[in-house]
């Protein structure tokens, strides 16, 4: 019973509180240097998209280039032992 009448003045002390509100002198200092802080320039932007637009074209180019049929001496030296090294 004292347990409960505990837990119930906790959970009621919050009844009171009232959200509080800057001034607008305040408040629009706080915006000023919030919009200071977010500012991107264009110059990076640009950076950024041409950055994405070269990394797109290589990677196309590399996809849709075809496959590449040469075998090198390490790759035919792995398919061997490979292929002889299969554990059941």
């Amino acid at each position: 019973m004292e347990q409960e009448k505990w837990i119930n003045s906790v959970m009621d002390s919050t009844d009171g509180i009232t959200q509080i509100t800057p001034d607008n002198l305040l408040f629009s200092k706080i915006e000023n240097k919030i919009k200071e802080q977010n500012v991107v320039s264009n110059k990076w932007i640009w950076i950024a998209a041409a950055s994405f637009a070269i990394l797109f074209s290589l990677n196309f180019k590399i996809i849709f280039s075809g496959p590449n049929k040469s075998n090198t001496d390490t790759e035919m030296l792995v398919a061997s032992i490979y292929n002889s090294n299969q554990l059941y």
